[in-house]
């Protein structure tokens, strides 16, 4: 088989895991991305026309995984860093990966990481304001990103005593998606609510 006809398949084939990826994510499909997508294909295959050299599949699927997926691979080692308390080095990446980000899921994944990490940190007002910015658009996030946010959002508002509005939240979070790690942490917080009695809020 021809190797840049192998090249093709393997550019369609990718891109179709990057739209699957989306859906399993619940994030809405992005026209951009795929556009993206294949440019950087036909740009690789370009430059490799041009030097005679066809690269193997296996590394053309690598080097396109990593260019058009940067701002996620540089969010999920930020993530690791902050766990590791290198707040630091990590928020740099967040900020790299934001000017990188090209889609506006990714945009806002990256910002919704940002926030989480200033909650873990203590920066209760700071990450506040990131979720409630990054609600503004909620059709732009997707089920999965949305219920993340809403529960770092209601967790967020308990700690600076807005019961009533973390409470909302919470309870949206649940009814976003019931059976993902996010509803189980509201509903872990709604009951350690309920156990408190009544609030102001």
């Amino acid at each position: 088989m021809d190797p840049y006809l192998t090249l093709v398949l393997v550019l369609l084939v990718f891109s179709l895991m990057q739209g699957g990826l989306s859906l399993m994510r619940r994030e809405p499909l992005s026209g951009r991305q795929v556009a993206e997508t294949l440019l950087a294909g036909v740009v690789i295959m370009a430059i490799a026309r041009a030097a005679e050299a066809p690269p193997p599949a296996v590394l053309f699927f690598m080097v396109l995984y990593l260019v058009t997926m940067r701002a996620r691979i540089l969010v999920d080692i930020a993530n690791g860093l902050a766990r590791r308390g290198r707040v630091g080095v990590a928020s740099r990446l967040y900020d790299l990966a934001l000017k990188l980000a090209t889609v506006p899921v990714e945009r806002l994944t990256v910002r919704a990481n940002q926030g989480a990490v200033l909650l873990q940190q203590g920066q209760v007002d700071r990450a506040v304001g990131v979720f409630e910015d990054i609600l503004k658009a909620p059709a732009a996030l997707g089920v999965r990103l949305e219920a993340a946010c809403r529960c770092n959002l209601g967790l967020a508002y308990l700690r600076q005593g807005r019961v009533g509005q973390g409470r909302a939240q919470l309870h949206e979070t649940v009814d976003l998606l019931p059976g993902s790690l996010y509803a189980q942490r509201a509903r872990l917080a709604l009951r350690r609510l309920e156990g408190e009695g009544p609030r102001e809020g």
